[in-house]
This record gives structure tokens, sequence and C-alpha cells, in this order.
């Protein structure tokens, strides 16, 4: 089994923190969007909605991303061998008249 070098785990971590402060902000700023536009009282429910349900799938992105991390960062188990060797002699057996 091909361990990993400890460079590529460090911009694999670099990447997945980068992606989780790039979800936080996208989320923290479409809320600051749609609260801040002064819109006609029907489109801004439906900005709410879209506001909530893109919020939502940035959380969702966060979670996933926090996930492959802890995913990334467990230690491998030793991988068991497989046992080699020769097959077991066949026993002789005696033949009686």
């Amino acid at each position: 089994m091909a361990v990993k070098k400890p460079a590529q785990h460090d911009r694999i971590g670099a990447l997945v923190r980068e992606l989780e402060a790039v979800a936080k902000r996208l989320r923290t700023d479409i809320r600051k969007r749609a609260g801040a536009a002064g819109i006609l009282k029907q489109i801004e429910s439906g900005a709410n909605q879209l506001r909530k349900r893109a919020a939502a799938v940035a959380a969702q992105v966060e979670k996933y991303v926090h996930e492959l991390r802890l995913e990334l960062e467990k230690v491998p188990k030793a991988a068991k061998k497989a046992k080699g060797g020769r097959k077991p002699a066949r026993r002789r057996t005696v033949v009686r008249a």
C-alpha cells in the first residue's frame, strides 16, 4: 500500500481548509446581499427562499468538505500481509492388500 508523502498530505489539507473558508464566505455574502437589497415584497420573499436554499447548499458543501478532511486525516490501518509459503505436503496413504 502506497504511503502519501507529507507534502502531498499538507497540500490536500490546505486545499480542504481553503474550500471550507470559501464556502463560509459564500454563505455569508449571500446572506448579506439578500438582506441589503431593497426590492419589492414579492421579489424579496423569493430572494429569501433562494438565499435560504443557497445557504443550505453552502452549509452542505462545508459539511462534506469537513467530513472529507476528517477521512483524509484518519491514520490508515496497517494492511495485513498475505501469508505466503508452500502448500502442506500430501499425506501418504498405506495400501493394504
